[in-house]
């Protein structure tokens, strides 16, 4: 399967400058409004994401439900922590916050690396005739959005502490426990855990079998991938702090452009 084609090319390029645009328009709107009214945006987006994946489990089950709907793959967890993002204000907010924004780091990194395998072209060119292709392209790419408003509006300020980088790893360990059972008790491959889609590594994955047979392969690629899974989760956090702190550094040196500080006599 090759990583990225034409159509993703052509889609997801120009999209993430829209939204880019979007969000910088939405910062000059909000950031001086409180942190209530500033989240209304992730609010909404939750909400979106809640409603078209109960049309996604409708339509399933209108053609006969295929098990692969369930929602246990990775950009599945959206469904779950964007709404705790938005909606969630207890003692662990800042946790959770941690979580939504290195899964959505991680969903950016893999957008810009290996989209085809997110989902393929031709979701996109079947977006505006089967509502499963459209709800691919589209729940993927409104999580993009969810994203950038969260950079340029402020929602989260990483501290990337040890506490921090635990959550996020105990969360990651928790969601690929459940992946992986799932995908080998229902046969379904859950984020990949049942079969590699990435041509060269199930290539590698036959050969092993070949060598040592099935099982110690399926363990070993089992135990590989889910440490892979919380490996990313971990560099997407401190890439969203990276993130954070470029941008603080681009808004101080802005300000310094437009205020220059006046030489001493």
């Amino acid at each position: 399967m090759n990583l990225w084609t034409v159509e993703h090319l052509f889609t997801v390029l120009p999209t993430f400058a829209l939204m880019i645009a979007f969000s910088v328009l939405m910062r000059k709107l909000l950031i001086n409004k409180s942190y209530e009214k500033r989240m209304m945006p992730i609010k909404i987006i939750s909400v979106i994401l809640v409603i078209i994946e109960v049309g996604k489990q409708i339509c399933s089950i209108a053609l006969g439900y295929d098990l692969y709907h369930i929602p246990l793959h990775f950009c599945s967890i959206f469904l779950y922590v964007l709404p705790l993002m938005a909606f969630y204000r207890g003692k662990y907010k800042d946790f959770v916050r941690s979580v939504a924004c290195s899964t959505m780091t991680a969903l950016f990194i893999g957008m810009l690396t290996i989209p085809n395998v997110i989902y393929s072209a031709s979701r996109i060119k079947f977006f505006f005739v089967n509502y499963l292709d459209f709800h691919s392209v589209f729940f993927h790419n409104i999580v993009m959005l969810a994203l950038f408003l969260t950079l340029s509006l402020d929602l989260h300020k990483p501290v990337c502490n040890r506490s921090e980088n635990a959550f996020v790893a105990i969360f990651g360990t928790g969601f690929v426990a459940v992946a992986a059972i799932a995908s080998h008790l229902l046969q379904t491959n859950y984020s990949n855990f049942l079969r590699c889609t990435v041509g060269f590594v199930a290539e590698l994955v036959e050969k092993l079998k070949l060598v040592i047979g099935e099982l110690p392969t399926t363990v070993i690629y089992t135990a590989a991938l889910a440490l892979l899974h919380v490996l990313i989760m971990l560099l997407a956090n401190y890439l969203f702090m990276l993130a954070c702190v470029f941008k603080k550094w681009m808004q101080e040196k802005s300000k310094k452009s437009i205020h220059p500080i006046s030489p001493s006599n």
